[in-house]
């Protein structure tokens, strides 16, 4: 290996470590989104995802991918928020599927058979809130169709 390419491995290395090493975290508006769940072939999926939002006041977005050959899936949302109101809406490859609006006194659940977008297999939830909104928790469960 030239000495300046190993020079440059070593910076680019030790750059790597520090961000890694710095705990960055997403900024407040950013959907959060932890999956779980079984994949048992291309085309028996099913996962639960916990999606989080700190706090937002304009339109965020969280993008679902589902792994499979299959070309819709059944989407079931619990959704609940701690402070505000906001609207979510379901889209699939048709546009708009599903909407509720949340608030804290009023939880949601949207369920809608939505078809995947190409070429990802994903489908999008978003967030429009009225005013700033905090503290949104929602239970995400899909399973490809």
């Amino acid at each position: 290996m030239k000495p300046h390419t190993f020079a440059l491995l070593t910076v680019l290395s030790t750059v790597g470590a520090t961000l890694l090493g710095s705990g960055c975290a997403p900024p407040p508006h950013a959907a959060v989104v932890k999956c779980s769940g079984t994949n048992f072939s291309k085309f028996d999926v099913k996962r639960d995802c916990d999606v989080r939002i700190e706090r937002f006041d304009r339109q965020t977005a969280a993008t679902l991918r589902v792994d499979t050959r299959r070309r819709s899936a059944l989407v079931t949302g619990h959704f609940a928020l701690d402070q505000g109101s906001a609207r979510v809406v379901l889209h699939g490859t048709g546009g708009p599927q599903a909407e509720a609006t949340i608030s804290p006194d009023q939880p949601a659940r949207l369920e809608a058979t939505v078809r995947l977008r190409r070429p990802d297999n994903e489908f999008h939830l978003r967030f429009h809130p009225d005013g700033e909104a905090s503290g949104l928790h929602a239970l995400v469960s899909f399973e490809a169709r």
